[in-house]
């Protein structure tokens, strides 16, 4: 493989927001498979399109004030040196592929992506899928043959997780980034997650539709599955009652395999500011109540909240 092309734009910097809306990179990967838990395709196309991007989230903003103690600890770790990237790499025959990874291991051809959890639980399995896609991603546009994905939690650095490169795995990226490319000419179609449908659609126009057989069925699906959620909710309700019958006042309860835990907490106190407010509002003369009401009168957004039934119930 010849040697990426080193694109000349800061990480971070607006050239390198704008050069991003005309490339793929590997933060759009999980997207395009459907895999991320952040955003979804329809999403990444006005961000491609040129919609102004949302503001970064507190996460966001975390992983990345904690990028230098993430590659500290790393190295500390390791033993090993690291190098910050401070461009983008473009894949030396896919002019529409690049990546901005985070840092190279000095005297390795070694990539590390640094990732910052509050859960222990998103990587108790492994490395997640979505993480796996944006760094094989990186890996075929880098022309890196391993990197190591490094996380870090609040109580301190997680093993490692080495990646290897996929030549296979890339390729299969590269058809699926493609086919959006071609679908974000043509102007669409794009895949939108419940959010995006929920935003997309805030309102009714008080219509009524009939459904086609893959919603009918859907709907059908959804109906059994909430049924079963109901059956086992009181399943759960059941066992609930007969330990906490059987603990009484125990605060402790164990047994093999398992602790279970059923103590009060602490009293706290708690002011109702609507009761006090309306006290308050009564020691306003009359005469200035309205004025005083109407200016912290804010109007929000009904919901729209979906509600399913089945034909027995519709027709009670």
């Amino acid at each position: 493989m010849a040697a990426p092309v080193r694109i000349a734009v800061r990480q971070g910097s607006p050239e390198w927001l704008d050069f991003r809306r005309t490339v793929i990179t590997g933060t759009d990967l999980p997207v395009l498979l459907g895999i991320s838990p952040y955003s979804c395709e329809a999403d990444l196309a006005d961000a491609k399109m040129g919609a102004e991007p949302e503001p970064p989230t507190v996460r966001m903003r975390m992983g990345s004030l904690l990028e230098d103690l993430n590659l500290a600890e790393y190295e500390a770790l390791t033993g090993s040196r690291t190098a910050r990237f401070r461009a983008m790499v473009g894949h030396p025959a896919i002019t529409w592929a690049a990546a901005s990874p985070d840092a190279r291991v000095i005297g390795e051809r070694l990539l590390v992506e640094c990732k910052f959890t509050t859960s222990r639980g998103r990587f108790a399995d492994g490395l997640p899928q979505d993480v796996e896609a944006q760094v094989q991603w990186q890996l075929g546009c880098a022309g890196y043959p391993a990197a190591d994905v490094s996380v870090l939690t609040p109580d301190g650095l997680l093993p490692p997780f080495r990646v290897a490169y996929d030549p296979d795995l890339f390729s299969d990226l590269v058809a699926v980034a493609d086919d959006f490319r071609r679908r974000l000419a043509e102007g669409g179609p794009f895949s939108r997650d419940a959010a995006r449908i929920r935003r997309d659609h805030p309102a009714d126009d008080g219509s009524e539709i009939a459904a086609d057989d893959d919603t009918a069925e859907a709907v059908r699906a959804l109906i059994e599955l909430r049924g079963q959620i109901k059956r086992m909710e009181g399943d759960e309700e059941r066992l609930v009652a007969a330990v906490q019958a059987r603990m009484a006042d125990a605060a402790v309860m164990t047994g093999p395999g398992f602790r279970v835990l059923w103590k009060r907490t602490r009293d706290r106190s708690e002011t109702d500011w609507k009761a006090l407010g309306a006290a308050l509002i009564e020691m306003v003369p009359e005469t200035e109540r309205a004025a005083l009401v109407g200016l912290h009168t804010v109007t929000r957004a009904g919901f729209r909240p979906m509600r399913v039934t089945a034909d027995k119930e519709a027709g009670e």
